[in-house]
């Protein structure tokens, strides 16, 4: 427990709740371990949060601060320069914290601070050319294909690194054999060169569309 009794404000029940989630995972939030963790009672907490779903409002816009202050795009940089900036430092927070990312990814919230990352990333569009509708658009491909390469690193890529093994043909029946080489394939490229590829075939799809009208 501790014995750190600096005023309590919602900012750092926050923090403390994303350092929990980090380690434990979000089932394992309540408010009691999270009092128990700042060395207060639970009802202190309540003073600075709804309940339980605004604590975790309160972690969703403690990473997307957590975004936009990683977010440096070049002021000279072109569009799909900012693109891939906001792509990739999007992508290290949800690494940074995998236990946290349904609260990044999947928690609606009307925060100014969600309005400020939806801001950042309209400006990237509108600069690029697309009016508004295009524009959201663009934004919706991007950022399905961006959240989608997340959850699979996350999720199925991360635990075929940890625990999967290369096939052998001899383990396969005649037929599925030509899958062996496609499957190890799959595997031999990192993390980031998969992410990498994908993200700049967005672009290119992207600048297609711009290109055509």
């Amino acid at each position: 427990m501790s014995t750190d009794r600096a005023p309590l404000t919602r900012q750092r029940i926050a923090a403390a709740a994303l350092r929990f989630v980090d380690e434990h995972g979000e089932a394992a939030l309540s408010m009691r371990k999270l009092g128990a963790e700042l060395g207060v009672e639970a009802m202190s907490l309540y003073n600075h949060v709804a309940n339980k779903d605004d604590l975790l409002d309160a972690v969703g816009e403690l990473l997307y601060v957590e975004v936009l202050e990683a977010y440096a795009p070049d002021p000279e940089g072109s569009w799909h320069d900012d693109l891939r900036e906001m792509a990739v430092v999007y992508r290290a927070a949800a690494h940074r914290h995998p236990n946290a990312l349904p609260i990044l990814i999947d928690r609606v919230t009307s925060s100014p601070v969600k309005y400020e990352f939806l801001a950042r990333c309209y400006s990237i569009f509108t600069k690029a050319g697309f009016d508004t509708k295009t524009a959201a658009l663009a934004f919706d491909i991007s950022a399905s294909w961006v959240v989608g390469a997340i959850r699979q690193e996350v999720g199925l890529m991360a635990q075929l690194e940890a625990h999967g093994q290369p096939l052998s043909r001899s383990e396969l029946p005649p037929e599925l054999q030509g899958v062996v080489d496609f499957t190890n394939a799959c595997l031999a490229w990192s993390p980031t060169q998969r992410f990498e590829f994908g993200l700049e075939t967005v672009v290119a799809g992207l600048e297609r569309r711009l290109a055509d009208g």
